[in-house]
């Protein structure tokens, strides 16, 4: 806190910084109430997806009633930050600013369907204003990280081809340019963020701006909503100090060891996705703590077949609401459903086997891969790594077999 309140009182501009980071926990809880009522996933009656770090989200899961308290609480908090952000009380605007990062984060750990890169992003900013010194730099360093890393995930075959894109205004050919377009900007431009000349600095700001205004129809309203919000922050740290190139910003921003710790931290992240077997957007392994961008369309029908005494057996689908296009088909989603459902069969004793099926492809191809096939899932013990290799989980590709090797029926057996 004592880095940032010198700043603070050198360069009064930053002020706008905690302005803004504190108003996208409002527009936060606009979405909340909104396009993901989480009330309406945190529901007692609706049956908890817990992140693996955090098996017993059940057990905490709050009431309506505390959980409306505890959601107007945090936008109370929001508009006392930004107050105080604004009248410069600048202590009590960082220690708010920290208490909404850790209310923010506390809700998402109660349920996996609540993360989301529209969350991520912000509480990396703000934890980079927060510790890392040299906010003029450091804050305009974690910008070009963020979009240089979202360029670096896209060179993958489903976006160069534009197939991550379910556009329906614009004709193919277009969209194709606009993808490779976006690889462009995120992994050339994106540098002249650093540009000593404002007209550089300006015409890619604009870029990203433009960005994400198109992105909106594709997306919805919150993520480019709060994206937009952030690049604020961009115009406020250029008024505070003169740009120095970004081998200078470098050296400046990197001189510190909380941006060494933040920075290897990150890229520990983005890391595991790359070194698990198969495809990462089809099989959700590796990538649980890490930035996602557009992946391809998936496509899944998961369903627990479940088996008799008398021999019959009854195919129950597993469609939970409220999943968004990255962890739709993610294999640790069915997981966590079917221990829900083992506790209530367990009870019943004309059940003798539950399996778990998750057959999965992407929207473009005819063949379903069987991403999770697994037998008597109440009687083995499964357990779940974020960052490791799953062995109940099957390295689907995209290279589908046109021979029965590995393709699936959801409708056969």
């Amino acid at each position: 806190m004592k880095s940032l309140l010198q700043e603070l009182k050198t360069y009064p501009q930053l002020l706008f910084v905690g302005v803004i980071l504190s108003f996208e926990h409002l527009i936060t809880l606009f979405f909340w109430l909104t396009e993901r009522p989480v009330q309406w996933v945190l529901s007692p009656s609706n049956p908890s997806v817990c992140w693996p770090l955090f098996s017993a989200c059940a057990d905490f899961k709050p009431s309506s009633v505390v959980l409306g308290i505890i959601l107007a609480v945090y936008g109370l908090i929001a508009l006392a930050a930004m107050y105080f952000w604004i009248r410069k009380n600048f202590r009590w605007g960082i220690i708010f600013l920290w208490l909404l990062v850790a209310i923010k984060c506390l809700i998402i750990l109660q349920d996996y369907r609540l993360s989301g890169n529209y969350h991520y992003l912000p509480t990396l900013i703000t934890v980079c204003f927060l510790l890392i010194p040299g906010r003029a730099y450091a804050l305009t360093f974690s910008f070009f990280v963020i979009y240089f890393t979202a360029g670096v995930l896209k060179l993958n075959p489903t976006w160069v081809n534009a197939e991550a894109i379910n556009e329906r205004l614009l004709p193919p050919i277009v969209n194709k340019i606009g993808v490779w377009y976006v690889l462009v900007l995120e992994l050339a431009f994106i540098f002249f963020l650093f540009s000593k000349k404002n007209r550089w600095f300006y015409f890619i700001f604009a870029q990203l701006v433009l960005f994400h205004l198109y992105s909106w129809h594709l997306t919805r309203f919150f993520y480019p909503t709060v994206m937009l919000t952030l690049l604020g922050i961009l115009l406020v740290v250029r008024s505070t100090a003169p740009a120095l190139g970004f081998k200078e910003t470098f050296k400046r921003v990197f001189s510190s060891a909380e941006a060494k710790l933040l920075t290897t931290f990150f890229i520990l992240l983005q890391i595991p996705q790359y070194l698990i077997p198969g495809d990462a957007a089809l099989t959700g392994e590796g990538r649980m703590y890490a930035m996602i961008m557009y992946d391809g369309r998936t496509q899944c029908q998961p369903y627990l077949t479940l088996w008799k005494k008398n021999k019959e057996k009854e195919e129950m689908p597993l469609q939970p609401p409220w999943l968004i296009t990255r962890t739709k088909c993610d294999a640790m989603v069915y997981w966590r459903l079917a221990q829900n459902i083992c506790s209530w069969t367990k009870k019943d004793t004309s059940i003798v086997q539950v399996d778990l099926y998750v057959p999965v492809r992407y929207e473009n191809t005819d063949e379903w891969q069987p991403l999770v096939a697994a037998t008597d899932v109440c009687n083995k013990e499964l357990t779940y790594s974020s960052f490791f290799p799953n062995t109940w989980i099957n390295k689907v590709t995209r290279e589908v077999s046109h021979h029965g090797d590995g393709s699936m029926n959801p409708e056969e057996d």
